[in-house]
């Protein structure tokens, strides 16, 4: 054989006779460096010092007579326990975090570890300001150990974390330009998604492993991403069953060893699935699984040294101007409010009420209209100004955290405004108003917060025009049509902002645009009825011209030339079967 064809065959990739320490831990192949003599390839990616310190075992069938030893033991042990079997301790459900996950466990899949440092860094960059799931700190540094890669419950919430860090991406979120998106897109969020729920044991719940209750928390948020309702209702299920196992609602329920940032980061989490859990019930049309009443938990602290948080502020300021978590709690108040006024929601929402209901034993949950907006302004007029502006994005976590606040706040604050008003049956004006002041004040607010916070914010937006829908149900004068229609149109339009670069995008902005042309035209015939007398069929219409108005074009609207006073007109509820799946991204 010639050199040339020598040179030309393929290497035979090289395998180190015996692996180091950190491949053995993890039961990976040792492969050596090209580069690095001293060190194997896997060492040199996850940064670990190569060691070869364990003991040598010795290879091949023990002697004869250690093989005796063994099995004489072993039946020995095997008596013992034949004997002594109503003394065995009983293991608790809450003891079973090495039943659940023994260190034989290996993931399908591990993504590189340069991969979930940037994920990592991004999930604090456009997902911690509203979810806080994570110490800073500490996520860093075991990320950056790898720690990951053999711990069964750190590696489905990190994984879970990626996942939804990695759909941000893809959807648009990130704002500063040190990141390479397409870089960023394998394995996708869907593959990351799927490596951590098989991560998850099936009962994974009696181990009251905190982690696994993050990753349920972390999923759901990324359903809501994917446009996913029922997943997201399976993991907020799998989460509050966690909860209820283990009497999480009561914080002398805890576990008494946990240090000031372990406290930090369970009330985080706990309060956070309680707005998710209200958010999604308002929003989504189910049932709140949370009650307020019965909890026993704190707030965070607003003492970001004792929680170790330090890196939401610059040293300088460190003891100066408030905490972003006093922002933060809040909205978690806003959420306890509207808990209660979700109550009445509910009701309004199922006119044909199957439930025998219990007069004069139970009173209405609903909080009054006036009084309560009147104790949350009053409520808001005293937090910081800082909370009530939206500075521009900045790159700086310490500074940006402050901005995400002030806009999740004017999310929210506009949100109770529209369920009260809803529940207190007020005028179509005041409905009006009250939508056209939240569309202003998203206007305001920088885009690239809005795109930062992604899906839920559009689900937001998408809940309080399917909660305008109830103008339409007692009638509406010229007038008052008009200043609707203002309403959703400017509506359809901050969506259509938003939804440019969402991956599950489904068109809402042009579904609206395709409701109000279909009143539109129901407002034309009912003006000839009007000046000619009662047409025949005209339900039956509408009905038809739904079908044929199912895909304007994005300006196929007409103004209507509409006179100031007119008496009022009731609209056939034919025209409004399809109102809620103008506001459906499933």
């Amino acid at each position: 054989m010639s050199q040339s064809e020598t040179s030309q065959r393929p290497r035979k990739l090289r395998r180190n006779k015996r692996a180091c320490d950190q491949c053995s831990a993890r039961s990976v192949k040792c492969r050596p460096s090209d580069g690095d003599s001293a060190k194997c390839v896997n060492c040199i990616d996850y940064g670990e010092t190569c060691t070869s310190l364990r003991p040598m075992a010795r290879r091949g069938p023990k002697p004869r007579s250690a093989r005796s030893l063994t099995t004489q033991s072993r039946s020995d042990a095997g008596e013992t326990s034949t004997n002594c079997q109503s003394i065995q301790p009983q293991i608790s459900p809450f003891d079973q975090e090495t039943v659940l996950a023994p260190s034989t466990w290996k993931p399908k899949i591990m993504p590189a570890q340069a991969i979930v440092m940037d994920l990592t860094e991004i999930y604090f960059e456009v997902v911690y300001p509203v979810f806080p799931y994570f110490h800073r700190a500490t996520l860093l540094r075991r990320v950056s150990r790898g720690e990951y890669a053999t711990d069964r419950a750190l590696f489905s919430s990190v994984l879970a974390m990626c996942a939804l860090s990695s759909a941000r991406v893809r959807d648009g979120a990130l704002y500063t330009g040190k990141w390479d998106a397409n870089a960023l897109q394998s394995p996708s969020s869907e593959e990351l998604f799927e490596a951590a729920k098989e991560a998850i044991p099936h009962d994974a719940t009696l181990s009251q492993n905190f982690d696994y209750a993050r990753a349920y928390a972390l999923m759901a948020i990324c359903c809501i991403q994917y446009g996913d309702t029922p997943r997201m209702n399976y993991y907020i299920g799998l989460y509050q069953g966690f909860i209820s196992v283990g009497g999480l609602q009561d914080e002398s329920n805890w576990p008494g060893v946990l240090n000031h940032v372990d406290l930090e980061e369970r009330r985080r989490l706990f309060w956070s699935m309680y707005t998710l859990d209200i958010f999604s019930s308002i929003i989504f049309g189910g049932f709140a699984r949370s009650r307020e009443a019965c909890f026993n938990v704190c707030y965070p602290s607003d003492d970001e040294t004792q929680s170790g948080d330090t890196n939401s502020r610059t040293t300088g300021d460190m003891h100066d101007g408030p905490s972003w978590l006093t922002g933060w709690n809040f909205v978690t108040t806003l959420y306890r409010i509207l808990e209660h006024a979700q109550d009445r929601l509910g009701q309004l929402r199922n006119p044909v009420q199957r439930t025998p209901s219990l007069p004069g034993y139970i009173e209405p949950g609903s909080p009054r209209q006036i009084s309560c907006l009147t104790n949350i302004m009053a409520l808001y007029e005293q937090l910081p100004p800082v909370f009530k502006t939206t500075q521009p994005l900045t790159g700086r976590l310490d500074k940006d955290l402050f901005g995400f606040q002030a806009a999740n706040i004017a999310a929210s604050l506009q949100l109770v405004r529209m369920v009260l008003f809803t529940t207190e049956n007020s005028t179509v004006d005041q409905k009006c108003q009250i939508a056209s002041e939240v569309i202003n004040g998203f206007a305001s607010v920088p885009v690239a917060y809005l795109r930062a916070i992604s899906s839920p914010l559009l689900h937001h937006l998408a809940g309080i025009g399917s909660i305008m829908g109830s103008v339409f149900e007692n009638g509406l004068t010229e007038t008052s049509y008009r200043r609707v229609r203002s309403v959703l149109l400017d509506l359809a339009n901050l969506l259509a902002n938003l939804e440019v670069d969402l991956f599950c995008r489904q068109g809402t902005s042009d579904k609206l645009r395709a409701q109000v042309s279909r009143i539109d035209e129901f407002m034309k015939i009912q003006r000839s009825v009007d000046a000619s007398g009662p047409v025949v069929g005209l339900t039956p219409w509408v009905h038809q011209q739904s079908h044929a108005l199912a895909s304007p074009g994005l300006h196929a609207h007409h103004q209507l030339d509409l006179p100031q006073d007119s008496p009022q007109i009731h609209f056939p509820p034919e025209l409004f079967t399809d109102w809620e799946y103008a506001f459906d991204f499933n």
